[in-house]
């Protein structure tokens, strides 16, 4: 079984920038009953993941409206944010794929999850084009010690992100093995984001 490494860097609108555009809102006082939030990212293979892909011979794409850049594969999305930061939804646009000389494992349907302190994203997981399955597929911690904002707009770098449980044993479904074990991180995450004015729609007195 081949699975040849794939430096891909994921890029999908990531709940973490999402966060960062709440803090903003609430620097300027936003009190709508939700933000409107739109951003990018890119999520890069960590190095030991990376190697443990290129080990098995695995690689990593971009599914269409995703891009692929080098070792990157871009994505956007739009969503909403309490105010308070805590709950938010993104849907993210297209998706990605690992794939094997012999297996595939196709990620779509990718939907950010804001809480406060933690992150995540649920995705549909389907092996070898067979029926797709909902999963909690990724986590990713909310700190402010890597975010920079102002009051429309914020970005994060180098964000780690970590499989589930349940996303791990779908890797070892597909391709006998997971890229990472435990807590460590399969992509680092960059992203920005941008908000929608709330006070936008106000008459100046």
């Amino acid at each position: 079984m081949k699975i040849f490494s794939s430096k891909g860097r994921l890029a999908f609108i990531a709940g973490a920038a999402m966060v960062t555009l709440g803090v903003a809102a609430a620097q300027v006082g936003a009190f709508a009953p939700t933000l409107q939030l739109r951003g990018e990212g890119t999520y890069c293979l960590a190095p030991d993941a990376a190697s443990a892909l290129k080990a098995h011979g695995v690689t990593l794409e971009a599914i269409a409206p995703a891009t692929v850049n080098g070792d990157c594969v871009a994505m956007s999305g739009a969503g909403t944010l309490a105010p308070d930061l805590s709950s938010g939804e993104v849907p993210i646009k297209g998706g990605m794929r690992f794939s094997s000389a012999l297996h595939r494992l196709d990620i779509t349907n990718l939907h950010a999850h804001v809480g406060i302190g933690e992150g995540s994203n649920t995705a549909d997981v389907a092996q070898d084009g067979g029926p797709a399955t909902n999963i909690d597929f990724i986590h990713w911690p909310v700190s402010l010690s890597n975010i920079s904002m102002t009051p429309t707009s914020g970005s994060i770098t180098h964000n780690p992100v970590t499989l589930t449980p349940g996303a791990a044993q779908v890797f070892t479904n597909a391709f006998g093995t997971s890229p990472t074990a435990g807590s460590e991180p399969l992509f680092y995450f960059d992203g920005k984001a941008k908000l929608s004015n709330p006070f936008s729609g106000l008459t100046t007195p």
